[in-house]
């Protein structure tokens, strides 16, 4: 049962993951708190769903649950948040909640109410190591979170724009006084951010087997808690904070039987956080490194 729920939970936690690294690494450049990066989520697994059902392909599914949340992501960026961003943040945030109901609104109104379903057959099938179970669900997932990190590794740590993503989230002023074009860099994180958030909502979708409008709900304020606990802005923090909610919650539902609701776990652990290391548990790291 233990290592049943730890294969869950890590299931869960790359899922957590892939939204929560990307509204990270929007954070960290802006400073704004993207709470309608849940509701990129959402297009994204709509128009994955709707290309499968179309082309049966799930590789094409994939590419255009990204395609999507990246243009959307774009589009908010470059009309919502570019012309506010001289404003106080307060302002940013509150035009993000209403971007974030709109786009709930928008794809009720156009997809209906009701939950949509893959085909019965897609992903139902079960691999046995040991007494441990792992449905295709949940190997596609994990193997789709796995590639996707690890290409979020590599274009932050191994690439030029890696580089200048860290310049400007350091200080954008400071960025373009040495040649960085800090609005490209700002394009592509969204871009990036966005199309991650995509393919998290299609994955998602495909795990549980539903898609609805209101599907984002959870995540716009799950991932805020887990960016808070990886520490504001911090990519990598963002990666370790979703593994561990996903393990916490898994664990203390599936194994420890508490009884209190799984959504709750993820804030009274970012409530412990912020009494104890606010800085995010990157900083428990760094502390131990000195």
């Amino acid at each position: 049962m233990f290592l049943q729920q730890i294969v869950n939970g890590l299931t869960t936690g790359g899922i957590y993951a892939l939204i929560a690294m990307g509204l990270a690494m929007i954070y960290g450049i802006l400073r704004i708190i993207h709470v309608a990066h849940a509701g990129v989520y959402v297009v994204g697994a709509y128009a994955g769903l709707y290309t499968y059902l179309v082309t049966d392909s799930f590789v094409l599914a994939i590419f255009a649950s990204m395609a999507a949340g990246a243009v959307i992501g774009v589009i908010i960026q470059k009309y919502v948040y570019f012309p506010l961003i001289k404003h106080s943040p307060i302002i940013s945030l509150i035009a993000s909640i209403g971007l974030f109901i709109s786009i709930e609104e928008s794809m009720r109104l156009i997809f209906g109410p009701y939950i949509k379903s893959f085909p019965g057959n897609l992903f139902g099938g079960e691999y046995h190591i040991g007494n441990v179970v792992i449905g295709q669900s949940q190997l596609m997932v994990l193997a789709s979170s796995i590639i996707a990190i690890t290409l979020i590794w590599y274009v932050t740590e191994k690439t030029r724009f890696g580089l200048a993503l860290k310049a400007v989230s350091q200080d954008i002023d400071i960025a373009e006084t040495v040649g960085i074009n800090s609005k490209k860099v700002i394009f592509i994180a969204f871009a990036f951010g966005s199309a991650l958030a995509g393919l998290a909502g299609l994955l998602v979708g495909t795990y549980f087997n539903s898609v609805f409008s209101s599907m984002g709900d959870v995540p716009a304020y799950k991932s805020l808690a887990i960016i808070v606990v990886g520490g504001m802005g911090n990519i990598w923090g963002a990666f370790w904070a979703s593994l561990m909610v996903g393990l916490i919650e898994t664990l203390s539902i599936g194994v420890f039987n508490i009884p209190l609701p799984r959504n709750s776990l993820a804030f009274i652990f970012m409530i412990l956080i912020l009494l104890f290391k606010p800085e995010g548990i990157m900083g428990l790291f760094e502390g131990s490194k000195k």
